[in-house]
């Protein structure tokens, strides 16, 4: 392609100025470097003023420059740069597909569900108790959680500690959208405990999902011999429960 391709967004504007401004600045400030460096300090912040505006006024001359070119485009390439543009507003509703219904829940994740989006994670287990999902794949383990659209709500969570470590949740941070969690105990024998939080959090519109982060110690198997695990593990998900309050 011999021209950067075309930008048609109506907001693109503040966005696009600001990353053009920024380009032009670090390209001037490695030009000038020797220049600047030679400057008494006194004459230090003018020399960096006149890069800040030299800047600006490059990028203002691209956008003019993007401006003059767009206005000169024929429909059948406004189309080709911008397609979504010219479809009616029917045919993408058709596309897009029904909208979401509002979730009421409670909904419950089970570790071994195939809808189970998240990161950190081994691969699901199958133990005498049902699935299990071990963290410490990564530092951190995340799982999307439906929104239930905010407010008041409930999060419970069915863990497990590994190699039969005592399972001490105050050890683990566990967030929920960025929000810290503080967990009661509702019952644990001291390898399987579930937990319980309860939060408010902004509304979200239907369809809309949170994310489960969990952190905290990860463990290495202290047996020996052949069947030793070699992998390092946190906590395991065994099912989560998010509901209204």
């Amino acid at each position: 392609m011999s021209e950067p391709l075309l930008d048609l967004s109506p907001d693109r504007e503040p966005l696009l100025d600001a990353a053009l401004e920024r380009r032009h600045t670090q390209r001037l400030r490695e030009d000038a470097a020797p220049l600047l460096a030679a400057l008494p300090a006194e004459a230090g912040p003018f020399g960096e003023w006149m890069l800040a505006e030299l800047a600006r006024q490059a990028a203002r001359l691209d956008m003019l420059e993007d401006a003059q070119r767009a206005a000169t485009l024929s429909r059948e390439e406004r189309m080709r740069l911008d397609p979504l543009r010219f479809i009616p507003k029917s045919r993408l509703g058709a596309a897009l597909g029904p909208a979401a219904e509002p979730e009421d829940g409670p909904v419950a994740l089970d570790a071994g569900a195939p809808d189970l989006v998240g990161t950190g994670w081994w691969p699901v287990e199958r133990t005498e108790g049902g699935s299990l999902r071990w963290s410490g794949v990564s530092r951190c383990a995340t799982l999307l959680l439906p929104a239930l659209g905010g407010g008041e709500l409930t999060l419970t969570l069915c863990l497990r500690a590994p190699f039969g470590i005592p399972l001490d949740i105050a050890q683990h941070d566990v967030f929920l959208d960025g929000q810290p969690l503080v967990l009661t105990t509702v019952a644990n024998d001291g390898v399987i405990g579930i937990f319980e939080a309860a939060l408010t959090l902004p509304e979200m519109p239907p369809g809309a999902k949170r994310t489960l982060l969990l952190h905290g110690p990860q463990h290495e198997d202290p047996a020996t011999g052949p069947r030793r695990d070699t992998r390092r593990i946190g906590l395991g998900l065994i099912w989560a429960r998010l509901e209204r309050a």
